[in-house]
Order: C-alpha cells, then sequence, then structure tokens
C-alpha cells in the first residue's frame, strides 16, 4: 500500500446528463467531472421528528405468506394498478389525516430524520439494515391501505441493461395525476442509468467484496455499494432523490432501495463466507418505525438479517452471480506511488500492469480514508485523459453553482477513457463539513486494457488531479481529498 502525504483536492462541473442534478458523488480514478448544484434554501426539506409516541412495542412475528418482490420494469397491468391505487392511498392521508403517521408525507420524513435530524444510518453499517427496516414497514402500511397484506414492493433493477430507464409505471403518465410521479426528477422517461453507474463492473466490486466490512461498512465507516451504484442512481433521477432529506418523496426512492436491498441478498448467497456481522454493537441496533396499524414498533438489526422467514419477501436469483462463475481473490501490488495528485504506472509499476493485461487478470483500485464535501449536489466522473474530461463536460445550468474536477491523464496518443465512477447522495444537515469515507473502489480491468499499446510503448503513464474552475483554471475550497491509493490484481478460486 501506498500513502500520499499531502491531500488530493478536485471540484468539478458534471456532465452533460448530470448537470441539473442534486446529490453528491466521489467518483473513480483519472480525469473527471464533478457536476455540483446548491439548491437555495427555500426549498430545503423540513423535517419532523416522529413526534412523542412514547414506548415502542417490540416488534411481533410476522406470520404472512413468504411472496417475491418483483422487478417494477416487469409488472402486469393489475400489478401496475395495484401500486398505483397503494400510492395513491398514502398521498391522500396527506390531507385527509395530515398527522397520520401512514401518509405519504410523514413516511417520507422518516428517511429524512434518520438522515441527519436524528440518527444518520449512512455511512456506516446501519445502512442496509435500516433501509431493509424502513421498506418493510413502508411495505406493510401500503398493503393495509389497500386492503392487500400480500402486498410486496417493486424493485427497480437497473442493473439490468434493458431496464435503466425509470420503470414505466413511475412515469407514464408523467404528471401528477400519476401518483408515482415527482416533478422535480432531471432523469426524463427516456434516458437511462449511465453503464459506468449501474453495469457490470460496479456490481462485481460491490458482490464480490470480501467481507461484510467491505460491503456493508463497519460502525464508523461505510461499504463499497453505498457510493455506486446507491448514490450514483440517486444522483441520476435528481430532484428529490438528490438528498438525504427529500428523497422519500420520490415513490422511485423505494423501488430503488429495493433492489439496494436485493444487492445485499445477493451478496449474502454468493459465497459462504460473506457473512453478517455478528458483533453485538450491529445486531442490537434498534430502530422504531409505525406500523401499519400506528402502532409504534422498535425492530432490531438481528430481525431483519433474513428476510425471506423474518420479513416473508424473497427475491428472484441475481443475473450477475449466475454469469460469475467463481469469485474472485485480490492480492495487493507493490507500488511506488508517494506523490499527492499524480499517480504514476511507470518502472516495476507498469511491468506489472502490463502483465496483467497480458493474461488476462483482472485490477482494481483502492481509494482510502476519502473526505468528501456533503452539502452539494454533485456527480464525480474521472476519466484517463484530460480530453476525455473536456468533451463530457455540460453547457452549464440554470440556478447552479457548478464547478469540476479535471485529473489529467497524461497519456500521448491514447484515445480518452472513463475509468470508473461513484457517488455520495447530499447531505444537507450538515454543512459544508467534509464527510469520511473508508474506501472506493473501482475495477480498472477494462480501461487498463485499452490502454495497453501505452503500456509498452511509453515510459510510464501519469494520472494528475488538479482543482480548476469553469475556465479551467486553478481553484480550492470544494474539496475532497484521499489519503492512500491500493492497486490489486486478482486470481480466482
Amino acid at each position: 500500500m501506498s500513502n500520499l502525504d499531502d491531500r488530493m483536492w478536485a471540484t468539478m462541473p458534471s456532465r452533460r446528463s448530470f448537470l441539473q442534478r442534486m446529490g453528491l458523488g466521489v467518483g473513480a480514478l483519472g480525469a473527471g467531472l464533478f457536476g455540483g448544484l446548491a439548491l437555495p434554501e427555500s426549498v430545503l426539506a423540513v423535517c419532523e421528528p416522529p413526534g412523542n409516541p412514547g414506548t415502542p412495542k417490540p416488534w411481533r412475528k410476522d406470520c404472512r405468506m413468504i411472496l417475491p418482490r418483483r422487478p417494477a420494469s416487469t409488472l402486469s397491468a393489475a400489478e401496475i394498478t395495484q401500486l398505483k391505487d397503494a400510492y395513491k392511498a398514502m398521498r391522500a392521508l396527506d390531507t385527509s389525516a395530515p398527522n397520520d403517521p401512514r401518509g405519504f408525507l410523514r413516511q417520507a420524513n422518516v428517511h429524512c430524520w434518520y438522515c441527519g435530524e436524528g440518527t444518520q444510518v449512512h455511512f456506516t453499517w446501519q445502512f442496509f439494515a435500516w433501509h431493509r427496516a424502513y421498506l418493510y414497514f413502508h411495505e406493510r402500511i401500503l398493503g393495509k391501505l389497500i386492503g392487500d397484506m400480500n402486498f410486496r414492493l417493486p424493485y427497480w433493477d437497473w442493473d439490468t441493461p434493458s431496464h435503466r430507464k425509470l420503470p414505466g409505471a413511475y412515469s407514464d403518465p408523467n404528471d401528477n395525476s400519476n401518483p408515482l410521479w415527482n416533478g422535480t426528477r432531471s432523469m426524463d422517461p427516456t434516458e437511462e442509468i449511465p453503464e459506468e453507474d449501474v453495469g457490470e463492473d460496479v456490481m462485481e466490486a460491490a458482490l464480490t467484496a470480501d467481507t461484510f466490512t467491505e460491503f456493508g461498512g463497519t460502525a464508523s465507516g461505510s461499504g463499497i455499494p453505498e457510493g455506486t451504484p446507491h448514490g450514483a442512481v440517486h444522483v441520476d433521477v435528481g430532484g428529490d432523490m438528490g438528498f438525504f432529506d427529500s428523497a422519500g418523496k420520490d415513490p422511485v426512492f423505494y423501488a430503488h432501495h429495493a433492489n439496494v436491498d436485493k444487492m445485499w441478498s445477493d451478496w449474502n448467497k454468493a459465497s459462504s463466507i460473506h457473512t453478517n456481522p455478528t458483533a453485538t454493537a450491529f445486531l442490537n441496533l434498534t430502530w422504531n418505525f409505525y406500523d401499519e396499524n400506528k402502532v409504534w414498533r422498535s425492530i432490531k438489526a438481528s430481525q431483519v438479517l433474513n428476510h425471506d422467514t423474518q420479513l416473508r419477501y424473497t427475491y428472484g436469483p441475481s443475473k450477475f452471480l449466475e454469469q460469475l462463475p467463481c469469485l474472485l481473490d485480490w492480492f495487493p501490488i507493490k507500488t511506488d506511488w508517494r506523490v499527492s495528485q499524480t499517480l504514476k504506472f511507470a518502472g516495476q509499476t507498469r511491468a506489472k500492469m502490463m502483465k496483467i493485461v497480458e493474461q488476462g487478470g483482472r485490477a482494481r483500485l483502492h481509494l482510502n480514508d476519502l473526505a468528501v464535501p456533503t452539502d452539494k449536489s454533485a456527480v464525480y466522473r474521472l476519466y484517463a485523459t484530460p480530453e476525455a474530461a473536456k468533451a463530457d463536460e455540460g453547457p452549464g445550468s440554470k440556478g447552479g453553482q457548478p464547478f469540476k474536477l479535471r485529473a489529467a491523464a497524461i497519456v500521448e496518443g491514447a484515445e480518452p477513457v472513463l475509468l470508473g465512477s461513484a457517488g455520495i447522495v447530499g447531505d444537507r444537515s450538515v454543512g459544508s463539513a467534509p464527510r469520511r469515507l473508508p474506501t472506493l473502489l473501482i475495477d480498472v480491468t477494462r480501461p487498463l486494457g485499452s490502454l495497453a499499446d501505452r503500456l509498452v510503448t511509453q515510459p510510464a503513464i501519469t494520472i494528475r488531479i488538479e482543482a480548476v474552475d469553469g475556465r479551467n483554471a486553478p481553484v480550492g475550497g470544494l474539496d475532497w481529498s484521499v489519503q492512500s491509493v491500493r492497486l490489486e490484481q486478482s486470481g480466482r478460486n
């Protein structure tokens, strides 16, 4: 492992389709883009605590039938009607009974409260378990409101290439006559989530994480998928989805998080060593929610670990895991990286990378101890050449405050290469204080393969990260930093 003694600072404007999106991203290595949009104070969400409901009653064993959650893009007409009826009934409570905790805005405020105003459940090992519990009670409330406790939430399977547009139920009709519509989205019904945010490399990096520490985080840090694909999809959809305090106001949030929940399920199934934490501190994590009968309930992390038998829903098989014949073992590659803001593939490091490419191996980068600003909406994109970053710049945005990262990879004669991306949802509750994230992991096998000829003919490939403004003049202030970078190669079990 190499240490970067100084901090690497960077800020950037978003790429074309991200310029008006709200969220925060921090991304892979190379040269890239960060589209940052700050919202005016007038649109900041107001999140309220759940009142004074008294001592919660313990969660009771669920004895419903075990039924599947299904992909939102494959729902039948009858299932779409049922889904819309459920959210229509939930939204109706906002006006007919605004103090009913089952109302749509009250449900959205649960996420808001647990994301900074009350307990922050992001950026730690609470992330997966809390959201699973939240969706479980939300699902039961929807079922109660339509008189069908066999109702199950759909999931937006954006990891399936043909399902990367907003599921039709959430955008047709694309107006307020549709209870699943949200008018703040910057993603329109014809757009797709980019491959680099949810594609095979992203899913493999997450689902082949060796331990829950890598996958789901620790008591003080987040795991790999919380950034990408989770955060990246929030940013891609934009609008209310772009920030913690308002994300729950978009019905697609719940379909998105059902797929994130499926990722946890798939990770558990991928290997016998993919086990959840056994520490008492994790198992005894406790959260409170209103149930479908407006009863204030408490539920522990230990009570949501088996969604089949405990929470009574299943998921279909993972297409990705079916295509992965065996998991990967990763071994560190010793490098000579010591200089802040520059990583150089030269000497022995270049020779090792050439060998990986020649033998058909895989390579990935760990960026460790990242500190990122959380009060700006942004997406980070990182490229292997400055030309690639420049080509992907957007023209600016109305009412926005664009800034960008340009990290120049000095590779004479090489074609532009995107190395990767990752996203973090903005948190407006902490002001401009940086958020520290433990690890950003980027699979760089394919982009390095496309640079294979440069590895042979050039003495070095240098990746330089620098902060510039819209005119490419150096700037400071809006920054992120990384303390160390590790290069790894893989073999197979």
